[in-house]
């Protein structure tokens, strides 16, 4: 079931040159309990779209509905209680620095209608949640970057959001940082059953957290599916920069336009790349024994998304020309993407 749908949503700006189009006829379904991708190069709109979605920003036309109810329809006062089931954390955490983590949690059950015992209850059980049980006195200031994103995603979840917006939330975070908060994530999504909408530029963020994703260029959304899908076999363009620049498999290219580079004759320079679940034979030494070849993999990036293998080899392929060209075949058939980048056969 669809919880967020967008449809048609277009978003201009005036400026001092003229009219920016942030956003062009976007249409997305977001299904409940989906962790959601939105990725894209800076100034894609991705950011424009996530704050549509709550409407931080009203599109200029379209129509955003939550769960059937469309929001860019509502009064200012329906809009405010529809709001208040919507969470969002940022880039910069947007703390308060005057006042201690507890203080910055309880801050949205200000006027809700819970008990100070109940207030003091919920606090005490996000604090848990985000693993800072001992820090509920202390200032931002104190925290690190993880920390203080952590209190960000409690004070988020303070007003039992159904739906969570992360915009480049752990784009000023370390590597392993970053894990961490994506494990948070994952589990908010799992124990609370929230869908959580994430914005960034980051495709290893998307592997490592999104069921589904959507790819944005120049405001418009260019291609969007599941992340394995969209990872294995990238359609637009823009697609296949963001996940080249997660592999190493393009240092390829520097490679034979190196100069001290040669392809002896009769070899040939292979990418080959799962686009399919489920494939988990040893399809190299297969093809090697099977068809007398010498195979070195010169390059090599593979992973799992979703518990399958994705990723791809690059290998330097020798051997008698009609049997390299059985095996390519016999690759193909076993549903694995073939490219021959460097063809020294009749050399």
């Amino acid at each position: 079931m669809a919880e967020i749908i967008i449809e048609n949503v277009s978003k201009t700006f005036a400026t001092a040159d003229g009219t920016v189009e942030a956003l062009k006829n976007v249409n997305l379904s977001i299904e409940k309990g989906d962790i959601f991708g939105i990725i894209g190069m800076s100034g894609a709109g991705k950011s424009t779209l996530v704050r549509c979605i709550n409407l931080l920003e009203r599109p200029s036309s379209g129509k955003v509905k939550i769960k059937d109810r469309e929001l860019t329809a509502m009064s200012s006062k329906e809009l405010r209680n529809s709001r208040k089931k919507i969470g969002m954390i940022f880039q910069q955490f947007n703390l308060f620095s005057a006042r201690t983590v507890y203080e910055n949690i309880a801050f949205p059950l200000r006027k809700s209608k819970l008990t100070k015992a109940q207030k003091k209850e919920k606090v005490e059980s996000l604090l848990k949640l985000v693993e800072l049980e001992n820090k509920a006195d202390v200032y931002p200031s104190q925290l690190s970057g993880g920390q203080k994103q952590r209190v960000a995603i409690a004070r988020a979840l303070a007003s039992d959001p159904e739906i969570l917006l992360s915009d480049e939330s752990t784009s000023a975070l370390d590597p392993k940082t970053t894990k961490a908060i994506l494990n948070l994530l994952k589990k908010i999504n799992k124990e609370l059953g929230i869908t959580i909408v994430v914005i960034t530029h980051e495709m290893q963020v998307i592997k490592d957290i999104c069921d589904r994703v959507a790819v944005m260029k120049d405001g418009e959304v260019v291609e969007s599916g599941k992340v394995f899908d969209i990872f294995a076999n990238p359609k637009h363009e823009v697609t296949k920069e963001i996940v080249n620049n997660t592999t190493n498999l393009s240092n390829i290219y520097e490679l034979i336009h190196s100069d001290n580079f040669q392809l002896k004759p009769g070899q040939v320079i292979v990418k080959s790349s799962y686009v399919e679940r489920d494939v988990s034979e040893a399809l190299v030494s297969q093809i090697s024994r099977m068809y007398g070849l010498d195979v070195n993999i010169i390059f090599g990036n593979i992973e799992m998304i979703g518990g399958n293998p994705i990723g791809g080899l690059v290998s330097i392929i020798q051997g008698e020309p009609e049997q390299i060209e059985q095996a390519l075949s016999y690759l193909r058939e076993k549903k694995v993407g073939v490219e021959v980048i460097l063809d020294g056969r009749a050399s």
